[in-house]
């Protein structure tokens, strides 16, 4: 297992699912007199998690981001290493997994685990450079997602890629060049989704190992959807035809 640093995170979504997956919290920052925060409060209490009522100059000082009264550290996100991604492969009829090969904008990267979430990813795969960092901006942008889907960090994504393939899974690349619409697409149950940065698209080197690739064909006068819009529509896609 790999983890990173001590992490602040903040915003009520995020630290409410860290409490509820039994994150381990060190302690909670709250804003005096803030009743919004008072559901949250007795969750806290609830956990014997240590708390400090502070004015909020102190949670400026923490975070410069929008933190809604709540600042919160906690103990390091683990992922997955290669040995452990091959662990999750096996004996699985049924398996969706999304690389994520170039995504470094931390917003899009927390959007993007917020609709793995949502669509029940069984896991995301992502490299250890190049990547967006696991900050507390993504764990806020991902509204606390992050604590339920598992995440790989591999060396490199061919590495990922490879692997995939010996155990069966089929690899669907996307890009605007793809030679058959998404809508047209039978997916296998056995999936890997994988989707490049916005500005790059995926590696050439990473889609000619891929399976298939497929496109979303736009209408609009626009010729481009933000990765984490487009990752959502392929994941709905997916769950549409095995649901």
């Amino acid at each position: 297992m790999n983890s990173e640093k001590e992490l602040l995170i903040y915003g009520k979504r995020a630290v409410y699912e860290a409490i509820e997956n039994d994150v381990e919290i060190d302690k909670v920052f709250l804003q005096k007199n803030n009743s919004y925060l008072d559901n949250i409060k007795s969750k806290i209490h609830k956990k014997n998690i240590q708390v400090s009522f502070v004015p909020i100059e102190k949670l400026n000082k923490l975070t410069k981001n929008n933190h809604q009264g709540i600042v919160a550290t906690i103990s390091p996100i683990s992922t997955l290493d290669i040995n452990g991604l091959e662990g999750k492969l096996k004996n699985t009829k049924s398996l969706l997994i999304l690389v994520l090969d170039g995504i470094t904008d931390t917003k899009n990267f927390g959007a993007i685990i917020r609709s793995a979430e949502c669509f029940d990813v069984d896991l995301i795969i992502i490299p250890k450079t190049g990547s967006s960092p696991i900050n507390g901006e993504t764990i806020k942008s991902s509204s606390g997602a992050i604590f339920n889907v598992p995440i790989c960090k591999v060396n490199h994504i061919k590495d990922a890629i490879f692997l995939l393939k010996e155990n069966e899974i089929n690899l669907v690349g996307t890009s605007d060049k793809g030679f058959s619409s998404l809508y047209e697409h039978k997916f296998n149950s056995r999936t890997a989704i994988i989707i490049g940065s916005e500005g790059q698209g995926v590696n050439k080197s990473v889609l000619k190992l891929c399976d298939q690739v497929v496109n979303i064909v736009m209408q609009g006068k626009i010729s481009s959807l933000n990765v984490s819009v487009a990752t959502g529509i392929f994941l709905s896609e997916f769950r549409r035809q095995f649901n």
